[in-house]
């Protein structure tokens, strides 16, 4: 069976990007939490350990950029 959800630097392989602009990617907005991306760090943590899913991010980063919704609900 395949791994879905990929740790950073991982999924960063994967995607065949650098991990961080795949973390800046993540802080801009572009991945939506719990289908592209999740937190699986303790509660109370004060970094996010995050997880990727490798093949919706590929999906994503293959859309057009103007077709692309924005995540962010900062």
């Amino acid at each position: 069976m395949m791994k879905t959800w990929y740790l950073t630097n991982e999924a960063a392989i994967a995607l065949d990007l650098p991990a961080e602009k795949l973390r800046e990617l993540y802080r801009s907005g572009m991945f939506k939490h719990g289908h592209h991306f999740r937190d699986i760090s303790p509660i109370g943590s004060k970094r996010p350990t995050l997880q990727f899913h490798v093949e919706r991010c590929e999906e994503l980063l293959n859309t057009p950029p103007e077709k692309r919704k924005c995540y962010l609900t900062k």
